[in-house]
């Protein structure tokens, strides 16, 4: 197969079978430096990242594996690193660190890919290297201009990224052994042995490399289920620094995790109320930002320090108005009324995984309405859902004439779904000892 027929797959490739896939994969990896190949790749990555497919170790891959923690998020359920770095920046920067360090010491570096005795040194003066030429393209780059190196404009994000990269090439071994430590990823909670790593290998950076410190704690946030889980345990962690310096980092660190909450919970802040909107994955996003917002207020407790306080009350406001636009509003019409096609065919279908889906949404939110002070208004959308899906299972199922069984027992399925098993069964109950008196 030809690249321009991989390439016109496009999109399609999603779909295929695994076999074929990891086939097709293999054959874009021979041809990984052409532009087409790595808009392929892109389009694809979500379902190579699925699959976690074993890819062919190149020297490009190994240049990535320090920052890598750092590239954009590929689903929503992902954790977004603090600080991102665009993968098209990467692509447009490995050729130009390519050619500066040249092609004949590159290929003196080939034997970093294979296990080996001297693999560790080689790879160590490879990430050096790359620092090295990293940061002279780093200090020629400027904020508003067009880099004809890079081919892209250069916007702060991209100057402050390609920074970023050299710095954290220049303590690549200290970020292997973070990563080593905080594994697999996500980390879903700091547990002692973790805090003990990221102070012993901080402190080590602190004295060698003390700029370096601010994207070292960066990285080790991004390697967390939740960044903000460390910033309530930045405080009291010993990095080597003076108090003053140690302050410093902990509210640049803090402006960062806020600024990341406000990011995240303008996410939905444009959408129509519940048109066309995945349920489940607005209910994810304030849960999570809910837990952001407790373990940020902790932390902010621990410093005394009340500069934030403000904005996280904004954030806390922007999560009540997803949660009552989105899942709460007009729950009970969207969700009885799938009831009425489910002989509609995939239109029916459709309606009814969306319904089902609101369901659970509402129940997720359950467990954060009284943080968000919606616990009235959710108490009284899941009483009136019920109620109707209530009635509906009567009369479906109570004998009545012109009854459908098929739409009673969906609407219980759907109380179970918002009200838990225990209240759906004795409702059922109910219906079945009223039918038989």
């Amino acid at each position: 197969m030809e690249m321009r027929d991989l390439v016109a797959l496009g999109d399609r490739l999603l779909d295929i079978d695994e076999a074929k896939f990891r086939q097709v994969v293999g054959l874009l990896e021979q041809m990984n430096d052409h532009p087409d190949i790595q808009r392929t790749i892109a389009v694809i990555r979500p379902r190579l990242v699925e699959l976690r497919l074993s890819r062919r170790p190149t020297l490009k891959r190994l240049f990535c594996d320090p920052f890598e923690d750092l590239f954009e998020a590929l689903g929503k359920a992902d954790p977004m690193p603090l600080s991102v770095i665009e993968r098209s920046l990467m692509n447009s920067l490995w050729p130009l660190v390519e050619a500066q360090v040249g092609k004949e010491q590159l290929r003196g570096y080939a034997p970093a890919l294979q296990a080996g005795p001297e693999r560790k040194a080689l790879t160590e003066a490879f990430w050096a290297e790359c620092a090295t030429a990293a940061a002279r393209l780093a200090d020629g780059a400027v904020a508003g201009h067009y880099s004809e190196a890079l081919e892209l404009r250069m916007n702060p994000d991209r100057v402050r990224a390609l920074a970023d990269i050299a710095t954290i090439l220049s303590i690549a071994p200290e970020v292997a052994e973070l990563k080593a430590a905080l594994t697999p990823k996500p980390v879903p909670k700091l547990h002692a042995d973790h805090v003990e790593a990221i102070q012993a290998i901080g402190r080590r950076v602190s004295r060698t490399k003390p700029d370096a410190l601010r994207i070292f704690v960066l990285l080790a946030a991004s390697r967390l289920t939740d960044p903000s889980v460390l910033l309530s345990g930045l405080w009291d962690m010993d990095l080597g620094q003076k108090p003053a310096d140690r302050a410093a980092l902990f509210m640049a660190l803090s402006g960062t995790v806020v600024a990341q909450m406000e990011e995240r919970s303008r996410a939905f802040q444009n959408a129509p109320p519940g048109a066309g909107t995945d349920r489940m994955a607005v209910a994810d996003l304030a849960l999570g930002l809910v837990a952001s917002l407790d373990a940020t207020r902790t932390a902010m407790e621990h410093s005394r320090n009340r500069e934030f306080d403000q904005r996280l009350k904004q954030v806390r406001n922007s999560v009540h108005g997803m949660v009552r636009d989105q899942v709460l509003q007009d729950a009970d019409s969207g969700i009885v009324a799938a009831l009425g096609g489910l002989d509609g065919g995939k239109d029916g279908r459709a309606q009814l995984a969306q319904a089902e889906n609101q369901a659970r949404a509402l129940r997720k939110c359950a467990t954060i309405a009284d943080t968000l002070g919606l616990r009235g208004e959710l108490q009284a959308m899941t009483r009136k859902t019920t109620a109707s899906l209530t009635e509906k299972a009567r009369q479906a199922l109570a004998g009545q004439a012109g009854g459908n069984p098929r739409t009673g027992y969906t609407a219980i399925r759907m109380i179970e779904l918002i009200a838990g098993s225990a209240e759906a069964n004795k409702i059922m109950d109910g219906i079945m000892n009223g039918g038989r008196q």
